[in-house]
């Protein structure tokens, strides 16, 4: 039986665009959220640990790197990843320019490399960390893995730009390598080795 069943009024005097007009709450427009505090979302931000990767891109005759954390998995059919980079980061117009960029996943004894890639200002030279200095290998030496990437689209989210990448070739070292020195992480505004397993 219907909630209104007894009801022997006009109905139409309470329906407004398909709703029951039951008080005034229609009336009024819903208040915005109030606004996140810019240091508690940092500090929230802070805490959640991340693998540490340099993004690489080739630019003419260098290659330059730049370290982030902010890198994810899309897909895996077909392998897609997500990096943000700022407008400004020092690698973007290489990126943007040649629709490609690798990553490679850091380990944890690569923290003076990372330390380089983090380096606020202009392009972080990284020829020398390479696997190669003919250009043909963008992969960072000893790095736990690397993905080759052509650049699949871009988005301008307020001040970065999120570069989704078609990941054309994958290499990752042996599961026996994968123990020492293991991956290097962010945490807290530090770098941090991986720790015990939880069991």
């Amino acid at each position: 039986m219907s909630d209104f069943g007894d009801f022997s009024g006009d109905l139409s005097r309470f329906l407004l665009r398909g709703r029951i007009e039951a008080d005034s709450a229609f009336d009024t427009a819903p208040e915005a959220p109030a606004a996140v505090d810019a240091e508690a979302f940092k500090a929230a931000m802070r805490v959640l640990a991340g693998g540490v990767v340099m993004v690489t891109a080739r630019r003419g005759d260098q290659l330059y790197g730049l370290t982030i954390s902010a890198c994810c998995s899309i897909s895996a059919s077909p392998p897609r990843v997500l990096i943000s980079l700022s407008e400004s980061a020092s690698c973007l117009p290489a990126v943007l320019e040649t629709r490609r960029f690798g990553l490679s996943i850091l380990r944890a004894g690569q923290r003076p490399l990372a330390e380089l890639g983090a380096v606020p200002g202009g392009p972080k030279e990284v020829d020398a960390f390479s696997e190669s200095r003919d250009g043909t290998v963008t992969m960072i030496a000893g790095a736990l893995a690397h993905l080759d990437c052509a650049v699949h689209r871009t988005f301008r989210v307020s001040d970065h730009v999120l570069v989704i990448g078609d990941v054309e070739h994958a290499v990752s070292v042996a599961p026996d390598e994968l123990e020492e020195p293991g991956p290097l992480l962010y945490f807290n505004r530090t770098f941090h080795a991986l720790g015990e397993v939880v069991e």
